[in-house]
């Protein structure tokens, strides 16, 4: 009797230990690598329209495009917020430094910026941008050949 009650309580602390990781760090770092994958969706899908469009040419696609690029950066930065043990993912390399969380989603701010310039597209300004945004993140980005 007293065995099985030791089982009990050895398979219930097992499935609160299980659920706490499943909850509390899988779920997050699925939701975080789930924004990445948006990211590197949107910047090859939208390619066409981020590089080459002039500037003057397709406003409303290039402000909704713009809103989104804003949206993915605050959703990467709080993506990373959310993820508890962070430091831990960072030494297993699960998880770039937070400098280069930063540095991609400032890099996806100022994409959305650039895009919304009236006047005069930055081309050049933009591709770099694209290519350090997945340098940065390890992720497939639109490139140039």
């Amino acid at each position: 009797m007293a065995t099985a009650f030791v089982i009990l309580i050895f398979v219930g602390a097992l499935f609160l230990v299980a659920q706490l990781a499943a909850q509390g760090i899988i779920k997050p770092y699925v939701g975080y690598r789930k924004v990445l994958a948006e990211i590197s969706y949107t910047l090859i899908y939208y390619a066409n329209l981020i590089i080459s469009e002039p500037a003057s040419s397709k406003r409303d696609e290039q402000a909704e495009i713009s809103e989104k690029l804003r949206q993915l950066s605050a959703r990467l930065r709080s993506a990373i917020t959310a993820l508890p043990f962070h430091e831990l993912m960072r030494l297993f390399r699960l998880v770039p430094p937070q400098d280069r969380i930063h540095d991609a989603a400032a890099r996806l701010i100022r994409m959305s910026n650039l895009l919304l310039e009236i006047e005069h597209k930055r081309h050049d300004e933009i591709r770099q941008d694209m290519a350090a945004i997945g340098a940065l993140l390890q992720i497939d980005v639109a490139r140039e050949k």
